[in-house]
């Protein structure tokens, strides 16, 4: 009789333990939706952490449904002895609505961390999660770290099940006897996500049945190299940084990838968009500074040289406003 848990527990422990995601006695606020993903992870947490476990569920209010199985979640957190948080939102189901749900979903959990001393928040995110990214910001257009997919880490967020498939998941709950519910917007094909997911994920399947496990191990290996690459990029940063930005000239004079790095982070800390980020406005920046004059309009903001000195900045509206042009 197959045990629930035989395996996955320890392939979870393992790679909590190599990125160092639990540490001993930390408390850990698990982000849980209801479905599969997240309600394994509720379940495995409180089994491989010594520390406390608290669980927030967030009803968004973009699907009539969303209320009922936030109140199951609260059930089974309750069930498990977890104190849990349910917090209801009113979003309306305009534009980007999935991007607005999670940046709201995240800084609830950040706000509920804080206040109640917790260490960090975890997501049930998986390696097909993980796999799916790559593939979405590769056919959007990216870089070095874009290729990296999901982090295990970034700061206090924490991401257990990186090492499991959606699939592996989902089996476990079934074979465990534990209930889940299928988020009907997942599943959107208007959505680019529910494209990928349900068009280019199965395409590279039957390329190679273990697709996703090779994308996922690229991302691994490029991760572990990236402490090298790092320390080069940090030391040319050092090289070309000035007066807020980076001297045309001295960025010309690094070689092209090492460029392109220092470009894509002065972007992501001139606070832009993630459509910012990709390869399209990175070279387009980096074509600019070695050209030593010139703006150019990119993706939430403008680049431009100043004195010698490359500068990226949001773009300000006709209103005063950040954000897009009017």
């Amino acid at each position: 009789m197959h045990t629930p848990g035989v395996g996955i527990d320890e392939r979870v422990n393992e790679h909590c333990r190599r990125h160092g995601l639990l540490p001993s006695g930390a408390g850990v606020l698990a982000m849980v939706s209801g479905g599969a993903d997240s309600t394994c992870l509720m379940h495995l947490l409180p089994r491989l952490h010594d520390g406390p476990v608290h669980v927030l569920v967030v009803d968004h209010g973009l699907r009539a449904a969303a209320s009922d199985e936030a109140d199951g979640v609260v059930v089974a957190a309750e069930g498990l002895g977890l104190t849990v948080y349910r917090v209801a939102l009113g979003l309306d189901a305009g534009p980007a609505a999935m991007e607005r749900a999670r940046d709201a979903r995240l800084a609830i959990a950040e706000e509920i961390r804080c206040r109640e001393g917790l260490d960090l928040v975890a997501t049930g995110h998986t390696r097909t999660d993980h796999a799916e990214t790559i593939i979405f910001r590769i056919a959007r257009g990216t870089g070095r770290t874009g290729a990296l997919g999901i982090a295990p880490r970034r700061d206090a967020l924490i991401r257990p099940l990186l090492t499991l498939s959606r699939h592996e998941t989902r089996e476990w709950c079934e074979s465990a006897g534990v209930s889940f519910t299928d988020d009907p917007t997942n599943d959107d094909l208007a959505t680019a996500r529910a494209r990928v997911r349900h068009g280019a994920m199965p395409a590279l399947s039957r390329v190679h049945p273990a697709a996703e496990a090779h994308l996922a191990r690229l991302a691994d290996l490029l991760r572990d190299e990236s402490e090298v690459i790092d320390a080069a990029a940090s030391s040319a940063w050092d090289r070309c940084a000035r007066d807020g930005g980076l001297g045309a000239r001295d960025l010309a004079a690094e070689p092209a990838a090492l460029a392109r790095i220092l470009v894509r982070r002065l972007i992501a800390e001139s606070g832009l968009p993630s459509d910012a980020l990709g390869s399209g406005p990175v070279e387009r920046v980096r074509a600019r500074a070695a050209r030593g004059r010139g703006r150019d309009e990119i993706p939430g903001g403008v680049a431009v040289i100043e004195r010698g000195v490359l500068l990226v900045s949001p773009r300000v509206t006709d209103a005063g406003g950040i954000g897009a042009a009017a």
